[in-house]
């Protein structure tokens, strides 16, 4: 799996303001070129995307899908792409947190589905029917696995890196949302949360549910 420390789409604004910050410090234009670095620095940082691994994963556990605080944890039912009753837990991404969205399972991108919406504040629990936002979903050894990146008040674009018919692994990169947006999972009601509300979790690391014992 190809790791890129900068997103990609960070990419396009840092080299070419980077090179506009060496012809001005070259040209000795000092004061401007103070504002051109620090929104050189500032794409650092919002765009980073620091390698990832799960150590404490078992086989078969899904890991977090984005950075973020846990603002809900409950039981839902999700006809469209789940079929009908499924575990939900939301995850606020504030502005400074890694925006870049990683797979919680390996299998196949069986569907995705963008739909048009508001953008109201991320962290209300009603944003996930009325937002924009963009559906994923997971195929697995029978189970499937869905995660929705909903655009918040401040974000107006959401970039999925895959799609339909790609198989990933557990862990990478599948898109991305900018300036304090949410992450969905769902996934069948015999996983169990290993999570709490308020707590705070990172994409590819931790561990948010795992197989009840005894399903295989």
């Amino acid at each position: 799996m190809k790791i890129q420390l900068i997103a990609r789409e960070g990419l396009r604004l840092i080299v070419p303001s980077l090179v506009l910050f060496i012809v001005l410090l070259a040209g000795r234009f000092f004061v401007l070129s103070v504002p051109v670095l620090c929104f050189v620095l500032f794409c650092v940082f919002f765009f980073r995307n620091p390698e990832r691994t799960a150590a404490d994963a078992q086989p078969g556990d899904l890991i977090s899908p984005a950075d973020g605080t846990v603002i809900d944890i409950s039981e839902v039912i999700e006809e469209e792409f789940m079929g009908g009753p499924a575990i939900r837990i939301a995850i606020f991404m504030s502005p400074a947190d890694v925006h870049v969205n990683r797979a919680p399972c390996q299998g196949l991108v069986a569907s995705m589905k963008r739909k048009p919406g508001k953008f109201a504040l991320a962290f209300r629990k009603d944003v996930n029917m009325g937002n924009e936002r963009n559906f994923i979903l997971f195929a697995g050894e029978d189970e499937k696995v869905l995660i929705v990146q909903i655009a918040g008040f401040l974000a107006r674009r959401i970039v999925p890196y895959v799609k339909a018919g790609q198989r990933v692994e557990r862990g990478e990169a599948v898109g991305i949302i900018a300036f304090g947006s949410r992450v969905d999972i769902y996934f069948p009601k015999y996983y169990e949360p290993m999570v709490q509300l308020r707590e705070k979790v990172k994409a590819g690391t931790t561990v948010v549910a795992r197989k009840s014992k005894g399903v295989q």
